[in-house]
């Protein structure tokens, strides 16, 4: 009987977490920036991709770190933060953190955009968020293996791989 109860509290948990984070993981198609008033829905987030950043700095990889836009000395430019989430208790008293709509999880150079809005977001707005220092230097974006002009507009899309490469 013990075991039994085991499978049923752990169903139950699976559920739950289902319920709670399934809808995050929906992906959306790009917007026009113009219409992102009417899209705002609610405080939860309602748009979820991920593209992957690679950067180099005159030729060496420069890591992109673990923290941006969550951790407070990763999170420089705070003019995207009413689209991003609030620190609060979720349903299971753990303290959830302050969180830009672009921000990363760990190291490996995934931009995570989790939004309150359906908007674009660009890769400018991302290394603002980061603070990177670029004035001053050349800078060369690689999408999906194309050359992009304007790498500060350029507009972030689901499961794209970037590569930035700055050259002093």
């Amino acid at each position: 009987m013990k075991s039994n109860t085991g499978y049923v509290v752990l169903s139950v948990l699976g559920v739950a977490i289902c319920i709670l984070f399934l809808p995050m993981s929906q992906s959306t198609p790009e917007l026009n920036a113009q219409e992102s008033i009417a899209n705002k829905t609610s405080n939860k987030i309602i748009m979820h991709i991920h593209a992957n950043l690679s950067v180099t700095v005159n030729g060496k990889s420069l890591i992109v770190p673990n923290g941006i836009g969550i951790n407070s000395s990763l999170w420089k430019d705070h003019s995207l933060d009413k689209f991003g989430t609030e620190q609060k208790a979720n349903i299971f008293g753990l303290i959830t953190p302050a969180m830009s709509p672009l921000h990363t999880h760990d190291s490996s150079g995934t931009i995570h955009v989790e939004s309150t809005e359906y908007r674009n977001y660009t890769l400018g707005q991302f290394l603002n968020i980061w603070g990177i220092p670029l004035q001053g230097s050349k800078i060369n974006l690689l999408t999906d293996g194309n050359s992009t002009e304007n790498y500060d507009n350029y507009i972030l899309k689901d499961g794209e791989k970037m590569i930035l490469k700055i050259e002093d």
